[in-house]
């Protein structure tokens, strides 16, 4: 119906140009939030933009999948006409012939959303702009990171999953180390399939190596930057797990998290696994001589009462 409605009006706007005729209706655009949260209170305001160049307005008509749910036709009294959009209710109070704006939206009113100007007689010319809408159920908690250690020898390979519970659509998943994002898993999902879905992802950190330092060279903020970019990320094509080379970090610590994100109405993170270099191992407490036989440790409070008591006994005497 919609293509129908296009197909129609670029006919018509190529005879009426082709019969040397002046435009009226120019730059049409629409605006359309890409996501919005859904629930009682939650809105989306859509505008509708265009430039009459002197000529009255006729109607704008907004449609959703090709369904209309709200008119604005200056002429009649009063200007608005609403027809029912299940799952959602129109703004009268805030709809007008620029913008409409829907409240109360269920995940269902997902898709696309038209505008149609129409120009007032004699010439009646007609414009339609689209754009997607996406109305979001978020997960209920925040999402879970488990590793398989908590401490790392250079070297050693640390691997991490993160799961999200179900929601609409199902969150893409970021991994942050400490305050730099290196990855993003992208989920997927049918536009037709409005049903709440998980989201899962693996990363593979590579602990390697770092190189020496040199005495007397000096580092800017630049070069101690651990996340260089001679290890970059990859996708292992047969288990799906990201794999990033982490060159040794200085303070031997670092932060993994992850976080869910859907579009720019939902985000949330994990909380923070601090991951620490291995000990090293304790000195010894006896003391080796020049020759490397141990020798017993000094005791030094031992030591300290037999010069008191040689002290005493020379006053004494």
């Amino acid at each position: 119906m919609f293509k129908m409605r296009r197909i129609c009006h670029l006919i018509f706007r190529l005879l009426f140009l082709l019969d040397g005729g002046v435009w009226s209706l120019r730059n049409v655009s629409i605006s359309v939030p890409r996501g919005v949260l859904s629930g009682e209170g939650q809105a989306a305001v859509l505008r509708c933009s265009y430039d009459l160049e002197g000529a009255a307005l006729y109607s704008i008509r907004w449609y959703r999948a090709e369904t209309e749910f709200y008119r604005y036709v200056p002429r009649e009294m009063p200007p608005t006409l609403v027809f029912p959009l299940p799952g959602a209710s129109v703004d009268l109070t805030q709809s007008d012939a620029q913008q409409v704006r829907i409240v109360n939206l269920h995940r269902r009113l997902s898709g696309e959303y038209q505008c149609e100007v129409s120009a007032d007689a004699p010439l009646f010319h007609t414009d339609i702009r689209a754009a997607p809408l996406t109305v979001v159920d978020p997960p209920f908690r925040a999402p879970r990171l488990a590793i398989s250690r908590g401490s790392y020898a250079r070297g050693d390979v640390i691997r991490a999953n993160c799961s999200v519970d179900e929601a609409y659509p199902a969150p893409n998943i970021s991994w942050i180390l400490d305050d730099h994002t290196i990855a993003e898993s992208v989920t997927w999902q049918n536009p037709e399939d409005f049903r709440e879905r998980g989201a899962f992802s693996q990363l593979a950190l590579t602990v390697l190596e770092g190189a020496a330092y040199k005495v007397g060279l000096v580092h800017t903020s630049a070069a101690l930057n651990h996340y260089s970019s001679q290890y970059p990320l990859h996708d292992d094509d047969e288990h799906g797990v990201l794999r990033y080379g982490l060159a040794a970090p200085l303070a031997g610590q670092f932060a993994l998290r992850c976080a869910a994100r859907i579009f720019d109405v939902y985000e949330r993170r994990s909380e923070a696994v601090v991951v620490r270099e291995d000990a090293p191992h304790p000195a010894s407490v006896t003391r080796e001589d020049s020759s490397g036989a141990a020798r017993a440790p000094v005791n030094i409070g031992w030591t300290w009462c037999a010069v008191t008591l040689a002290l005493c006994i020379a006053r004494a005497s």
